[in-house]
């Protein structure tokens, strides 16, 4: 029994492939699919056993290989209209946004909160380096159509955006912060949220989000923005590289601002200083507090000695994360002496 009624939308469902899915997601059993399996839904034939084509077979399907080898770009754009005229308007129980049903650039069907409308901004600074998939141009183009600008508002309602540098540090970066920067794009990114904060676009707000961001240190390595403390060059409140650059992989790389082009001298200066603080980088010396839970593992990255981690269990167990943790930057090298040296 065909619960979606989708078996009768032949204009953009090749009912062949749909009649190959249900025998391939059965082939495990002792099913035997019928030439012409698919039916209106009956209680009775519930009741009995009847098996049933549901919305989460819809899913798979449009997912699956073999549907996307018979759907065209043409059947895309009826699919849309159909999906539109049917669900924009009423509640029907169906979440739009749980479907793929939008082609992306690979010929694919992706869930709209997937997918970017292409944006002539793309690219401008450097930010194509990324996996994301965008609206097939050809579905694009018909969609910027007069005819189609209430189907356009719609997807839009439903989560496709413009591609934009804004939006893809909201969608993309901001929720992947911890692993998203690599040394391919750690200087490149990075220049890229810079400008975001010189044009206002972004504050403290958005910065706060991205502590966990890895910049490159002065010795080649990544560290979180939250771990590292300004180099010599940005001139810190509290200059302390000399005593630590050859024992720590922790001190701001200054060619995030010797590679900005566009740069002014003292001025920018200023910005980038002011711009890592709100990141996390770090010029003098303070307590951190980690309000975030630290699994063991990372506890230690932070500075955390093992010896005192293991002192903390609870009913004989010992514990593996831990929150509120309060450290000073550099103070694994006074466990000698008093002073650095």
């Amino acid at each position: 029994m065909d619960l979606t009624t989708l078996s009768k939308q032949s204009s953009f469902i090749n009912i062949d492939s749909m009649h190959q899915y249900v025998i391939n997601n059965y082939k495990d059993s002792h099913f035997k699919c019928a030439e012409y399996p698919f039916i209106d839904f009956d209680p009775n034939l519930s009741r009995i056993g009847v098996r049933q084509f549901t919305w989460n077979n819809c899913i798979q399907m449009f997912n699956s290989d073999q549907f996307i080898k018979t759907h065209s770009i043409e059947q895309n754009k009826k699919m849309i209209e159909y999906f539109y005229s049917k669900y924009s308007k009423f509640e029907t129980g169906i979440n739009m946004q749980q479907i793929p049903f939008l082609m992306d650039h690979n010929n694919r069907l992706q869930l709209t909160k997937n997918i970017y409308f292409p944006a002539e901004t793309i690219g401008d600074y450097g930010t194509t380096d990324s996996n994301d998939l965008f609206v097939n141009k050809i579905i694009f183009d018909w969609l910027n159509e007069n005819t189609q600008k209430e189907i356009k508002q719609w997807l839009q309602n439903l989560g496709v955006v413009e591609r934009t540098d804004l939006t893809y540090l909201y969608r993309t970066i901001i929720p992947n912060a911890s692993n998203y920067i690599t040394l391919e794009n750690a200087l490149k990114i990075i220049k890229v949220l810079f400008k975001l904060f010189q044009e206002g676009k972004i504050g403290k707000k958005e910065l706060n989000q991205l502590k966990s961001l890895k910049l490159l240190t002065t010795r080649g390595t990544l560290a979180s923005a939250e771990r590292c403390y300004f180099s010599n060059q940005y001139k810190p409140r509290l200059p302390l590289e000399d005593y630590f650059k050859t024992k720590e992989e922790k001190f701001l790389s200054f060619d995030y601002v010797t590679n900005d082009i566009c740069k002014i001298e003292n001025e920018d200066l200023l910005e980038w200083r002011r711009f890592f603080g709100m990141l996390g980088v770090q010029e003098e010396l303070c307590v951190v507090e980690f309000q975030q839970k630290l699994l063991n593992y990372v506890a230690t990255e932070y500075g955390f000695h093992q010896s005192y981690l293991s002192q903390w269990s609870y009913q004989g167990h010992s514990v593996e994360a831990y929150s509120g943790l309060k450290t000073i930057m550099f103070l694994q090298h006074t466990k000698s002496k008093n002073t650095f040296d």
